[in-house]
């Protein structure tokens, strides 16, 4: 039998939509589902129907006290971290 986790681990998907407003480069977060802790080891996605993912999908924390400008930030230091 395989042993319960003790707390759930509850994770946002987003995705950053880039673009130009008024000559400004700009960001916008979404939100396009969420995951769990498997208690098999790595994790459960949930994505609702219809929603097609292409690029770079971000896994955060639920309920995070992060603002855009934080969650920003740990995007671009993901891409510098993995050469994108």
């Amino acid at each position: 039998m395989a042993a319960k986790l003790k707390s759930t681990e509850r994770y946002e998907l987003i995705v950053f939509e880039n673009f130009e407003y008024k000559g400004q480069k700009r960001h916008k977060v979404h939100r396009v589902g969420s995951a769990t802790a498997s208690s098999k080891g790595g994790y459960v996605l949930y994505i609702p129907a219809g929603i097609a993912l292409t690029g770079r999908v971000m896994m955060v924390p639920e309920k995070t006290p992060f603002t855009e400008l934080d969650l920003l930030d740990a995007y671009h230091s993901a891409a510098e971290e993995y050469g994108a």
